[in-house]
């Protein structure tokens, strides 16, 4: 026993060295990955000096008889000592690790700190306080009492401010009247509250990013600009928030209470409208989104949060998992809800099949998001499958009112969306007929004001939004135009279709990467064709109006079909695509999307990749699908070589080139490096660019590496 408790109280001191010499060079030291491991079990292990330190403390409490030494009292004194210690350390490299701040992560890391020292002092000096008694009684008070304090801030970290009291507190939402409510105050910053200041408040800053108030939001955080106004899709908030739940970066944690669709939509509208602050809602105009959705969510019960009861059961959550996907998101309407929310993305790759898998989910998916895909009137057939459906979404889809037919089964169907559609006052006239319809959005179609009136007077109960008249009173900002030609790789050459929903409309382009404003630029009026690389852009412009922001695509022409490509040198992990036939298939990535497959990414190591052609072939440049995206750390590369000969063992070099930067502000695109070299025959290159090795110091105080991401490799 003696032999025992020699070696423990040896560590016990050794383990207190160490915990002192990380709490002085706390600011001084970078953990490796094995103790950032250790650091992650200090919530395992907690528990542990909690018990035994309270054990140890009551054995000052328990009458001993004069003299009496209990070597088993005196070891589990020790363990307590030695776990306390153990754990704060645990805690110490968690919070070098975990990149959080905020005075709860103080107190609690303090408070550790503290009652580590505490049961070292209690173990090394128990007989002096056995000796004094009062003395030591009143030690162990305040020691418990430090231990209760400590574990309060701990789970304030984990799960929230003010956890413990939360049950016994009103959990009443006061909502602020439309017409009275400020954009950020009252619309968004209640959101932000709900769902994530218990890890970016005050109190606890993870990631440099604190949500608690304006200045915070406006900052961003170490991974840059929380948002991109006007480019929700861009934007870092709207990335997070839609991740897998298994993915660490995902905001809220899957630990942590969930967005609901009502407040993601709110986000993302706020971000597309232009993210404004410090407005009234009702400032914004009639027709703006973020107006719309917010004066509905603001008059919801419980701000658009409440949880329904429904009668049917939950669906497996791995049944719901494994229908996600880049293009399909099916998330639950609440915490704790069995009622699923969909939304499809990707006109493009949009197909009937989509639905159809969705069909195991009829019971259970209440709301449906289809906007802007070429959904058509057959397709309706499969959503009519859905029992339960009560909110649709068929925004500029391509069904008609013959097709809106098949809707009749959709007996808790209460809301629709059906702008920018063939819709006619005929269709209008059966769906308002349904039983539980109570909303219907029809902005932008051919109903006309005087079949309007007609139905709205014969069907009080149900309200028909019809959308702004243009009556030349209000100036207001075009949407930008359709880019109806899918972007990406043609062979020989490519129509380019623009469109625009509102009537009137002058779109101006230009297809060299410039930007067109209201007097420069082609004037479109009917398709034209692109038989080389072009980067298109167009904007809208209407007399009255705001002229649009700027819409954009890319069309490469194909180049040379390589017999093989390889790495030189492998992409980070987790953005390396399934093959690296992707820098081939002529699909371009989405730059608001660089995991979806489509991009390899590299931060610290330069991308290389050998390319092969088994017979001598004349090539004269070299062209890279880039990511451009300075909010979150994707920039082009430092500089790109090439070199060729016949084989990897002789290669020359062909040339280098070294992109211009981007500058702070500029929104993210998509980026075409290309190094032109003049007609070598060769039958290998090697291909080598070099991310940036520092990120502009506008983006980030702490400069950490760029991020380079690669699309596709287009080889003339």
């Amino acid at each position: 026993m003696q032999r025992v408790k020699k070696i423990g109280a040896g560590v016990l001191f050794g383990s207190m060295i160490f915990l002192l010499f990380l709490v002085t060079f706390e600011v001084l030291i970078t953990i490796p990955g094995w103790l950032a491991v250790a650091g992650r079990m200090h919530p395992m292990l907690l528990h542990f000096p909690i018990v035994l330190l309270l054990l140890s403390f009551f054995t000052l409490w328990v009458p001993v008889s004069k003299g009496e030494d209990n070597e088993w009292l005196d070891l589990l004194r020790l363990m307590a000592a030695l776990s306390a210690s153990v754990t704060a350390i645990l805690g110490m490299l968690l919070s070098l690790e975990d990149g959080r701040s905020g005075t709860m992560l103080l107190w609690h890391k303090w408070g550790g700190v503290g009652i580590a020292i505490l049961g070292f002092l209690f173990y090394a000096y128990y007989s002096f306080c056995r000796k004094y008694l009062p003395a030591g009684r009143a030690f162990t008070l305040a020691g418990t009492v430090g231990i209760f304090l400590t574990g309060h801030w701990g789970a304030n970290l984990t799960h929230g401010e003010d956890y413990v009291l939360a049950p016994i507190r009103s959990k009443e939402i006061k909502m602020v009247a439309p017409e009275e409510a400020f954009v950020f105050a009252d619309v968004i910053q209640p959101i932000l509250h709900r769902k994530c200041v218990s890890c970016h408040g005050t109190s606890s800053v993870k990631g440099d990013l604190l949500l608690d108030n304006l200045s915070g939001v406006l900052q961003g955080g170490k991974s840059g600009p929380l948002y991109v106004p006007g480019q929700a899709a861009a934007s870092l908030l709207i990335e997070r928030i839609h991740l897998p739940m298994e993915d660490e970066k995902r905001m809220p944690p899957a630990s942590k209470p969930q967005l609901t669709p009502a407040e993601e939509a709110i986000l993302y509208s706020w971000i597309q409208s232009g993210a404004v602050t410090d407005k009234k809602l009702f400032d914004l105009a009639e027709t703006d989104s973020f107006r719309i959705a917010a004066t509905e969510f603001l008059q919801a019960p419980s701000g658009g949060s409440a949880t329904l009861a429904y009668a049917f059961e939950a669906m497996d959550e791995k049944k719901v998992a494994a229908l996600n996907n880049n293009y399909r998101t099916i998330v639950p309407l609440g915490k704790g809800s069995p009622a699923l929310a969909a939304s499809l993305y990707g006109r493009y790759v949009y197909d009937k099949k989509a639905l159809e898998e969705m069909l195991p989910l009829r019971k259970q998916l209440v709301e449906l998001n289809l906007s802007r895909l070429p959904v058509k009137d057959d397709d309706l057939k499969v959503i009519a499958q859905l029992e339960n459906l009560t909110k649709l979404n068929l925004n500029y889809t391509d069904v008609t009112s013959a097709g809106l037919e098949a809707l009749e089964p959709l007996e808790h169907l209460r809301e629709i969306s059906l702008s920018g559609t063939a819709i006619t006052a005929e269709g209008l006239q059966k769906l308002v007929a349904l039983p539980a319809i109570a909303s219907v959005f029809i902005w932008d179609t051919k109903v006309d004001s005087m079949q309007l009136r007609s139905i709205r007077d014969n069907n009080r109960h149900v309200l028909i939004e019809a959308g702004y008249k243009d009556d030349g009173t209000e100036i207001i900002a075009l949407s930008p135009p359709l880019i109806k030609t899918p972007p990406g790789v043609f062979e020989n050459s490519i129509e380019l279709e623009l469109s625009h929903p509102l009537p009137g409309v002058e779109i101006r382009f230009t297809t060299d990467g410039t930007d067109p404003d209201s007097v420069s630029g082609n004037l479109y009026s009917s398709p034209i064709t692109i038989d080389g690389n072009a980067t298109v852009k167009a904007r809208a412009d209407k007399p009255g109006w705001y002229g649009s922001s700027i819409a954009q695509a890319s069309y490469i022409r194909k180049g040379l079909t390589p017999d093989s490509i390889w790495y030189g040198t492998h992409p980070v992990q987790k953005f390396t695509p399934p093959s690296i036939q992707h820098l081939t298939d002529g699909e371009l990535g989405g730059f608001d999307n660089v995991g979806n497959g489509d991009w390899a990414g590299f931060r610290e190591s330069d991308a290389v990749y050998y390319v092969l052609f088994n017979k001598p072939t004349t090539v004269q440049s070299v062209l890279l699908i880039l990511s451009n995206n300075s909010a979150r750390h994707i920039f082009p590369p430092e500089y790109m070589e090439v070199l060729g000969g016949m084989d990897q063992h002789s290669l020359k070099p062909l040339g280098w080139v070294v992109p211009e930067q981007p500058k702070n502000g500029d929104l993210p695109s998509l980026m075409e490096l290309k190094l032109p070299f003049g007609p070598t025959e060769l039958k290998c290159l090697k291909i080598v660019a070099r991310p940036i090795r520092a990120v502009p110091e506008w983006t980030n105080r702490k400069r950490p590496p760029g991020w380079f991401f690669v699309s596709e490799l287009i080889i003339d």
